[in-house]
């Protein structure tokens, strides 16, 4: 009876052991395996960047600012008209971004490609929010806003006023260059 219980449960233990494991990589696991590949852009945004004029925010906009912890971006620009490795790493991102883990927000597409918008967490209580751009030919751009409970409606009236203030956009240039006409 006694080996009867110790082999049962060593098999429960086995399969939550096996069920809790995922092959699957992370946005974060994707970021880290690519931070020395040359044919990607990457550049960590710190919050400090974006709050030059911190104390000219309202209390409010101050509030929802100090919810962003980091922000991470990441290109990869088509080289010498290469689309099928650059189609690879696309492909790869898009299947890390369909998982469970993120909630699609938004999609659009047009003349500079497509673009879709995730966030994973809680719709008021939001972990992560990711951008991800897009276009067949050029390549892709991918945006992660990392913090601590953020709301989306507060981060979207944050964009607006961010877009009012004194933003030092020089650092975004490499990543801008994916997009612009080659």
């Amino acid at each position: 009876m006694n080996t009867f219980i110790k082999v049962t449960i060593t098999a429960v233990l086995a399969v939550i052991t096996l069920a809790s494991c995922s092959n699957k990589q992370s946005l974060q696991e994707y970021y880290v395996d690519n931070q020395e590949n040359g044919d990607f852009i990457l550049v960590d945004v710190p919050t400090s960047l974006l709050g030059k004029n911190v104390e000219a925010l309202t209390e409010e906009q101050q509030k929802v600012f100090k919810t962003v912890r980091k922000i991470n971006l990441m290109a990869y620009q088509t080289k010498s008209g290469d689309t099928a490795a650059m189609q690879i790493e696309r492909d790869k991102v898009k299947d890390i971004l369909t998982s469970d883990d993120y909630e699609e927000l938004m999609k659009a597409s047009g003349d500079m490609g497509q673009m879709r918008l995730y966030f994973k967490g809680e719709e008021e209580a939001i972990d992560e929010v990711i951008f991800f751009g897009a276009d067949e030919n050029k390549g892709f751009v991918l945006a992660r806003l990392l913090g601590n409970d953020m709301n989306i409606g507060d981060m979207m009236r944050m964009a607006e006023s961010l877009n009012k203030s004194d933003i030092d956009v020089s650092q975004f240039g490499s990543i801008m260059e994916v997009f612009e006409n080659q």
